[in-house]
């Protein structure tokens, strides 16, 4: 190659493209260069390109120091943010607050084993499912690099404050300080009701991930988080926790951390939660007699109940199993955006008192926001963890996406009892109050013994829906306060899709008041109980069909699936014989309730 030759290669020209992304991974700068394609030119100039990025970035960028504050106290507080330029694109804080959970049911699991490999799993952001947003966790101070122009703040910190959304410029090169008050619209704490979510998987290998997660649900306006320890036969370690019991408490002020657990859980007979119970509890050589674990769990001062609703995943099965034994304390029945009531209400016509309690399953499921389902528990004394426990377990809780209610029969609250000499009439009154920029709730339905008996429509627009009215009770019966309506400033194209089901997106229920007639028959002897008592026997009858010899292989290849249920067939084979000696008693139970003596009862 002549001299000629080698001139023209080294000056012929390309034209190159840079592309830099941001943070967010939105697109910031194309720029083309028409440069020299020897590799040594190029290289030249691509890292000349490079190292004044930055320069082209700052013309184009300011900053944003944000603080959050109560506006009651004046303090910086933790919370939940949405910033929105300009230019349409989400921006999440250099500082941001590290969060996650674990759902990985793989056998190896996700290595949550210390604190650096916890935070390495977590993440500083959040993809707001229900608004198709992009959001990060403060923990009330934060640092923001932003585009020109006009920015949107929205900052959230639970049903019970106000959401503000305010707009500040942001100029080249240079930093705004803004501040943003969070105001409450109602103070639950202080009336002696505390939030809860019953149902996180969030790992907790070590004691020094405490602070990071209490800033997480202090952001939520949760007080009381649950975080579970999940399971499968093989493998009890999936949102592993350091301790369990007292040990596992880590309260600050009006917040608290605690250890449950799912588990056991499978696809056949439901997911089970345990709360309260001072020992991690296992048995993977029986695990499907769910009795023996919860026979246990009540010795270490525990409570059990069923997860989604009881009603789907093999609950309905396994609830239909073990309720004879009056283990069962609570079921789940809010969560993933919807509400699911009729099983836990034929759980109440069967007699059996247990609370109803809400939780997201986070991060499980698509759920990304802890305690977008919630229930409230009201605490005799100062919050503590036990104190909390004894609320569910006495029934003083209601669950809610946003609105808040009270209800009382004879001036008695959520969860009381109240017993009559005879057939007279109550006094029933009903409230629920709620933020109208977050909850359009529509109407508050009175349910007695499952039946819808009043209905109390929103009207005027008020933010507020109250109602009083004379009942007579003659029959022992419970009732219950329930509202819906729909959750505003969401997405329409909500994903996962369970979360966008035609269904009320807000949703209350309170737990029930009870009233007895004395020397009358509990609610358990009425005709509806035995229609109930029937349907859960044909389900009993189902299990043992599925339990059949000759569908044990069938059964076996459907529980084995490794990320699934995970249920080795030896131990289904082990497990069998002592399952069907389960199912016929729980069978007796029902058969003697769907068989009673119609004479035999006062209606």
């Amino acid at each position: 190659m002549g001299t000629e030759d080698r001139t023209n290669q080294i000056t012929q020209l390309s034209t190159f493209t840079l592309i830099v992304f941001d943070r967010s991974e939105k697109m910031i700068k194309v720029k083309l260069f028409s440069i020299p394609t020897s590799s040594v030119a190029a290289s030249f100039w691509i890292a000349l390109c490079s190292l004044s990025y930055p320069l082209l970035a700052e013309e184009q960028m300011g900053a944003l120091q944000l603080t959050i504050t109560d506006a009651a106290t004046g303090e910086a507080v933790p919370a939940r943010v949405e910033i929105l330029s300009q230019d349409g694109a989400y921006h999440v804080a250099e500082d941001a607050l590290l969060v996650g959970g674990d759902c990985d049911m793989s056998d190896q699991g996700a290595g949550y084993v210390d604190l650096h490999s916890t935070l390495a799993g977590f993440t500083d952001r959040i993809e707001n499912p229900y608004r198709k947003t992009t959001q990060f966790y403060s923990d009330g101070k934060s640092s923001i690099q932003l585009p020109t122009g006009t920015a949107t703040i929205t900052v959230f910190k639970g049903p019970e404050y106000n959401v503000p959304i305010e707009k500040i410029e942001v100029q080249a090169a240079k930093t705004v300080e803004h501040n943003i008050q969070l105001k409450r619209w109602i103070n639950m704490p202080s009336q002696g009701w505390y939030s809860a979510d019953d149902h996180l998987h969030i790992p907790r290998p070590v004691p020094d991930l405490n602070p990071y997660i209490l800033k997480m649900m202090q952001a939520e306006g949760i007080n009381v988080a649950n975080l579970l320890q999940m399971g499968k036969v093989r493998n009890f370690t999936i949102a592993p926790q350091h301790a369990h019991g007292p040990d596992s408490y880590y309260q600050k002020g009006q917040f608290i951390l605690a250890a449950g657990q799912e588990n056991p859980r499978t696809h056949f007979l439901g997911h089970t939660i345990t709360l309260g119970a001072d020992t991690a509890l296992h048995d993977p050589e029986r695990y499907l007699i769910y009795r023996l674990l919860w026979e246990e769990a009540v010795k270490h001062g525990g409570l059990n109940g069923f997860a989604h609703f009881g009603s789907s995943l093999g609950g309905q099965e396994g609830m239909a199993v073990i309720l004879p034994h009056n283990l069962l304390h609570f079921v789940e029945v809010l969560q993933f955006n919807r509400s699911g009531y009729e099983t836990w209400y034929d759980i109440l016509n069967l007699g059996f008192r247990v609370t109803p309690t809400a939780g997201t399953d986070y991060p499980c499921g698509g759920q990304t926001i802890p305690g977008h389902e919630r229930f409230y528990t009201q605490v005799q004394g100062p919050l503590t963890y036990a104190s909390w426990l004894e609320g569910v377990r006495k029934g003083r809780t209601f669950v809610t996406t946003g609105p808040i209610i009270e209800f009382r029969i004879n001036g008695e609250d959520i969860g009381s009892e109240i017993v009559l000499d005879e057939a007279t009439a109550v006094e029933v009154t009903g409230t629920a109050v709620f933020d109208p920029e977050q909850d359009a709730l529509a109407f508050l339905e009175l349910v007695h013994n499952g039946n819808v008996i009043g209905r109390f429509s929103r009207v005027a627009s008020a933010s507020k829906i109250e109602f009083s009215v004379s009942q007579v009770v003659n029959e022992s019966s419970w009732f219950a306060l329930r509202g819906y309506g729909d959750r505003l400033n969401g997405s329409m194209a909500v994903t996962p899709f369970h979360f966008r089901l035609l269904k009320p997106t807000s949703n209350v229920h309170s737990a029930p008041i009870y009233v007895t007639l004395k020397n009358h028959p509990g609610v358990e002897a009425s005709h509806r109980s035995r229609q109930i008592a029937q349907t859960w026997l044909a389900r009993l009858e189902d299990v043992e069909r599925l339990l059949a010899e000759e569908n044990m292989d069938d059964l076996a290849n459907r529980l084995e699936v490794p990320d699934f249920d995970a249920i080795p067939k030896d131990v289904l084979i082990k497990n069998r014989q002592e399952l069907l000696e389960e199912i016929q008693i729980a069978k007796g139970y029902f058969k003697s309730l769907s068989q009673q003596d119609p004479a035999d009862r006062n209606y």
